[in-house]
């Protein structure tokens, strides 16, 4: 139980991404997203497979039959790193490959299905509506702005109220809004 107190006490990831140097990309991404667990090896496998052009949009954590891991969308590809695992374990789509995305929320928790040629890829267990969010997006032409996941838009509001950018009333107001999209 202990070790759960700690996790609770760490920075955000993002921060912690920024404070070791990592890419700029890849800590926005991971401020956006909601995770359930650390989540550091995945995101150093994430980070050693990313090439120097592409751009990490969006990511979020789920499992892949009971394998539990990261996902990320980036301008070209779809990256998803399994806990525990190596970058050659690391399942990696081409994104024009997808010919469907859908994502579905059910009480809290959704799941995301990737249509491509060679069948369909669920990942599930990812929490609120990160894969509907995650769906649109891998639809999209890469160049357009991701959709904002409501989730993310709240751990931004939070992360804005304790650094004294917005007032009591205006995070309040802004936070029920967000409960009403959630």
């Amino acid at each position: 139980m202990d070790g759960f107190f700690t996790w609770l006490r760490r920075a955000p990831v993002g921060e912690q991404l920024r404070a070791a140097q990592g890419r700029e990309d890849l800590a926005d991404a991971a401020d956006q997203a909601a995770f359930g667990r650390p989540v550091d090896g995945e995101l150093a496998v994430l980070a050693a497979l990313l090439e120097p052009d592409e751009v990490v949009q969006q990511l979020l954590e789920g499992c892949r039959g009971k394998v539990a891991g990261l996902m990320a969308l980036t301008t070209r590809r779809i990256l998803f790193t399994a806990e525990g695992a190596g970058p050659r374990s690391a399942l990696i789509i081409d994104r024009a490959g997808v010919v469907a995305a859908r994502g579905q929320t059910h009480r809290g928790l959704s799941s995301l299905t990737l249509t491509t040629g060679s069948g369909d890829l669920v990942v599930d267990q990812i929490l609120g509506t990160q894969a509907e969010t995650f769906a649109e997006n891998t639809m999209r032409t890469p160049t357009e702005a991701p959709a904002v996941d409501p989730l993310a838009a709240l751990a931004d509001l939070r992360a804005r109220h304790r650094a004294g950018d917005i007032g009591d009333a205006e995070f309040e107001t802004r936070k029920r809004q967000l409960f009403e999209q959630i």
